[in-house]
C-alpha cells in the first residue's frame, strides 16, 4: 500500500527545510520567548500566508533570509 501525503496538510514546521531548523535552535539561545512564539506559529499554520508580518520578519531574520516562503519545502 503506498501512502501520499499531500505536503499541504503538514504544518509549517513540519515543511520547515532542516537548515533552516538548526538556526531556528541558534535564535532560541539569544531570543527563548520569541524562538517559542515563532515555532508556535508554524506549528499551528499550514500555510506561510496565515503568519502575520511580524513573526515572519522575526523567523527571516533568525534564518538570513529575505522571502518567507524560501523556509519551506515545496513540491
Amino acid at each position: 500500500m503506498n501512502i501520499k501525503i499531500n505536503i499541504m496538510q503538514l504544518s509549517l514546521l513540519q515543511r520547515l527545510k532542516p537548515e533552516f531548523i538548526q538556526k531556528m535552535e541558534d535564535f532560541k539561545l539569544k531570543f527563548p520567548r520569541t524562538y517559542a512564539e515563532c515555532m508556535e506559529t508554524l506549528a499551528d499554520n499550514n500555510y506561510f500566508t496565515d503568519v502575520r508580518f511580524g513573526t515572519a520578519s522575526d523567523i527571516c531574520s533568525a534564518c538570513e533570509v529575505r522571502y518567507f516562503g524560501d523556509l519551506f519545502i515545496t513540491i
